[in-house]
């Protein structure tokens, strides 16, 4: 998740006002048996956020939803009906009661997801997976479920409005899993071309940007690369009924 100025002004307004209308989309896919990516263990899911445009909305000749940057995607229903996507996410959850082998889960998706493998301990006599103790000692008790997020996208235009991507982020989440343990994520500027990621003076100042971002979320840093959620404490709906308010929501 990344930060930029939205203009103009105009555009900026128009966008603010059309929050009210915005719908969320979860969908969820996991296998009934295999091993690997198959674990039925694991749950991938992925969601968006979008608003409807019909075509008899009298909006002039310049209507905020035709400007650059306020879709990652449309898709036209029928002739007088389109979505607007301007927001997506992804991830994966993982049953620490009933995932087979995580590492090997993990590690078959991607490198993306085998980064979180030293998150996981080791399966106890109960059967029951254990986050690593270091880990595991600053979360309040409670739930058996790990949701990994691994990568979220904000359209260009909504960025720099008071805190849209976040907001989303934390709503969605709030369906991704019911009660989870922990929701890890590895903060990257995954927008970063080749050339900006091999150069310091871009690099190290957009990693810390979204770090920010996530922090403002109320995720801490477990290692540099992962950083964690604990839902049982207030910070991170606390921050999200911030954000609310600042977006006159």
């Amino acid at each position: 998740m990344t930060h930029h100025s939205a203009e103009p002004d105009g555009l900026r307004e128009s966008l603010l006002t059309q929050l009210e209308h915005v719908q969320l989309r979860l969908h969820g896919e996991a296998a009934l048996v295999g091993a690997d990516e198959t674990d039925p263990g694991t749950l991938d899911w992925n969601a968006s956020a979008y608003i409807s445009i019909f075509a008899d909305e009298d909006e002039g000749n310049h209507p905020w939803h035709a400007a650059d940057g306020v879709a990652l995607a449309r898709t036209t229903r029928n002739s007088d009906h389109t979505e607007l996507v301007m927001f997506e996410a992804d991830g994966l959850i993982v049953d620490l009661q009933h995932v087979d082998d995580v590492f090997d889960a993990l590690d078959a998706r991607s490198q993306d997801y085998a980064d979180f493998i030293p998150i996981f301990g080791r399966t106890h006599s109960f059967g029951i997976l254990n986050l690593v103790s270091d880990l595991e000692e600053t979360l309040e008790p409670g739930g058996n479920r790990v949701v990994i997020v691994d990568r979220v996208r904000l359209a260009p235009a909504w960025r720099g409005l008071g805190g849209v991507g976040r907001l989303l982020t934390g709503r969605l989440l709030r369906w991704v899993c019911d009660d989870p343990q922990v929701v890890v994520v590895h903060p990257f500027p995954t927008e970063l071309d080749q050339d900006a990621l091999d150069d310091p003076a871009v690099f190290d100042p957009a990693m810390q940007r979204v770090r920010q971002v996530w922090a403002s979320l109320g995720f801490e840093r477990h290692t540099d690369d992962i950083w964690f959620m604990d839902p049982r404490l207030t910070t991170h709906s606390d921050a999200l009924a911030a954000f609310a308010r600042r977006l006159r929501l």
